[in-house]
């Protein structure tokens, strides 16, 4: 029975967090994820009662999953920037013999 219920809500579910998401493969392992915590947490309540808990699972995994990425693009942010503003000491040290680049080819 849960079998059937998961088949018919698989692409509905899968395009929605595709479109959430805006990736195929992330959406495709948040589906999975909510399918399993159904499955898990709630197989033995009544079937009225699937479609409301696991479309509440998905949503909650989808928040998750933009939480997540607002941190890791904050801090790779926050570092990208430090990069390009830091200059390596040798890279831009002068040559103690007054060599360029240039004169080296």
């Amino acid at each position: 029975m849960l079998d059937k219920f998961l088949q018919a809500i698989q692409s509905r579910a899968f395009r929605i967090t595709q479109i959430s998401t805006g990736n195929s493969e992330d959406a495709l392992d948040l589906v999975q994820d909510a399918m399993f915590k159904l499955v898990e947490k709630y197989a033995d309540r009544q079937e009225n009662e699937w479609t409301p808990l696991f479309y509440r699972i998905l949503n909650s995994r989808i928040n998750d999953f933009h939480r997540r990425n607002k941190v890791r693009n904050r801090h790779r942010r926050w570092l990208s920037s430090r990069d390009e503003e830091y200059e390596d000491p040798i890279q831009t040290a002068p040559d103690p013999y007054g060599r360029t680049p240039e004169s080296e080819s």
